[in-house]
């Protein structure tokens, strides 16, 4: 009797599998999820032209794909921006406020805080085959975390990581958890060509039935920048661009360049030109691993069903203001990154100018799987500008977004100093701002308070300095004119300042939109 009373519903459970089986695949039997591949460079500029000497990506992303004109980081160093990658939430969320242990970069409260929060495993619950390559965060591996090299963060499944911070010869890498030592041989031992070989086999291992997310981080163009022998010397002679803030004095900004910066003589500015030439070298390997993925993508009749991001962690400042090879400024050469994406359904060829930030990316993937967003996600998709849909077809005329950075000192000091090759002030606690950057209808600028100390929370007595550019009209920064600003206007970038340095998910949302 249970048997015949079981036939009946035969039917409607196979109609029920077919109706599943469809909704996770096409007609030819492929998942209708698309692969999504992040390739994330690590200090790479877009105002000084490095996308320029990159075929690869201007042939098979670019002129494939949709150019964001208007690509920011919310953060302009390392770890903090590579923590608002993963997790989609400002700095004053996800709490990982510089490059050291001490302050959060892969320290037991990121693990505690964040790791079981990452586009990792949310893209792993959505069903996705996923995999890591390159750098995660600057102090991964080191005991100093309080984990090895035999952690591997939840969610994913393929892990080649690096131990630390961008390097090219001499590291340790992560490799599914065993630690892996490499020297100094190019044809074993290079970087990014390591990271290419290991993104590579992913792919060709990868089933047609089962999508994938693929995380890959190269080292270049950081310092310091080692170009594969094939390239080196190939940007011989090449300076670093003249551009109308080169070299020019800082007297109206705050006291880190205005003070602690010293003015370019011969030497320095023939290192920061020899920086620029090897930093130019370092990305034609980053080009020749674009070519390859493309070419593995494409041997396993990938490449129609997959989107390609190509990013990078924050901008680059060669000579600006007097300042040496660096980032970590509100500057537009720190903050403005490359985002370029190709796939199905992108217009060739195309660019936008809608808004794009770094905390948009894993929102952005997890709608492209057609997953739920987390609430507490500060970000936005960019999913529908990506694809051109009717509702994202007049773009964002109005739309504000806020810059965090704490800055950084040596232990039981006020600052550190780098040197290229003259000693200079490379940060300090005071180094602290927040920026509120804001285009309305046409108008461009930008408002930045900078604070006595990097001490959480930011407090607004503590405020020492500002300034505002407007950027239609001096697009280098060359002047600051907050003593232009009325009081009024002032209180009203301070009040949004900190509501926006105070706010979590739909909250953040609600204060993007200019008002």
């Amino acid at each position: 009797m249970a048997v015949l009373q079981l036939l009946p519903s035969l039917p409607l459970l196979l109609l029920c599998c077919s109706v599943i089986a469809a909704a996770a695949a096409d007609d030819d039997g492929r998942n209708s999820q698309p692969n999504i591949v992040y390739i994330l460079t690590d200090d790479q500029d877009v105002k000084l032209g490095s996308l320029e000497v990159q075929p690869a990506v201007k042939s098979l992303i670019t002129e494939q794909g949709l150019y964001f004109n208007n690509a920011f980081v919310t953060t302009p160093v390392c770890c903090p921006s590579r923590s608002s990658i993963l997790t989609g939430k400002y700095v004053h969320n996800h709490h990982t406020y510089e490059n050291s242990v001490g302050k959060g970069c892969d320290a037991p409260s990121w693990r505690e805080l964040n790791e079981n929060k990452t586009i990792g495993l949310y893209m792993s619950q959505a069903g996705y085959r996923t995999g890591f390559f390159g750098k995660y965060l600057n102090n991964y591996g080191f005991e100093k975390t309080g984990v090895g090299v035999d952690h591997i963060p939840p969610g994913w499944t393929r892990w080649y990581t690096l131990r630390g911070n961008s390097v090219y010869y001499n590291y340790v890498v992560s490799n599914q958890g065993k630690a892996e030592e490499h020297k100094d041989n190019y044809s074993t031992d290079y970087l990014t060509d390591n990271v290419r070989r290991a993104a590579v086999e992913f792919i060709h291992s990868s089933e047609q039935d089962t999508p994938f997310f693929m995380y890959i981080a190269t080292p270049a163009p950081h310092r310091p920048a080692t170009p594969a022998p094939q390239y080196a010397r190939r940007f011989a002679g090449k300076p670093a661009p003249r551009t109308p803030s080169f070299g020019g004095g800082a007297k109206d900004k705050h006291w880190l360049l205005s003070e602690g910066t010293p003015p370019l003589n011969s030497t320095i500015t023939s290192a920061i030109d020899e920086l620029y030439e090897l930093r130019l070298e370092s990305l034609l390997s980053v080009d020749d691993l674009v070519t390859a993925v493309f070419q593995a993508l494409e041997h396993q009749g990938l490449i129609n069903n997959t989107f390609i991001f190509y990013n990078s962690d924050h901008g680059y400042h060669l000579g600006q203001f007097n300042q040496q090879g660096e980032k970590r400024q509100p500057y537009e050469e720190d903050i403005r990154v490359p985002l370029i994406v190709r796939g199905p359904g992108v217009k060739s060829n195309s660019k936008t100018d809608a808004l794009a930030l770094s905390i948009d990316l894993a929102p952005t993937f997890l709608d492209l799987a057609g997953w739920p967003l987390p609430d507490d996600m500060d970000g936005e998709s960019l999913k529908s500008v990506i694809l051109g849909e009717e509702e994202a077809e007049q773009e964002e005329t109005s739309y504000r977004f806020l810059i965090e950075y704490f800055g950084a000192a040596n232990p039981g000091s006020e600052c550190f100093f780098g040197t290229l090759p003259v000693p200079f002030l490379h940060d300090c606690h005071n180094n602290t701002f927040l920026a509120l950057r804001v285009y309305d209808e046409g108008k461009d600028y930008i408002y930045s308070e900078f604070f006595l100390s990097d001490n959480v929370p930011l407090n607004t007595s503590q405020i020492y300095f500002s300034e505002y550019y407007d950027l239609v009209k001096d697009n280098w920064q060359l002047e600051n004119q907050v003593h232009t600003l009325s009081e009024k206007q002032v209180q009203e970038f301070k009040d949004t300042i900190m509501a926006f340095h105070t706010c979590h998910g739909s909250l953040c949302h609600k204060l993007r939109k200019k008002q």
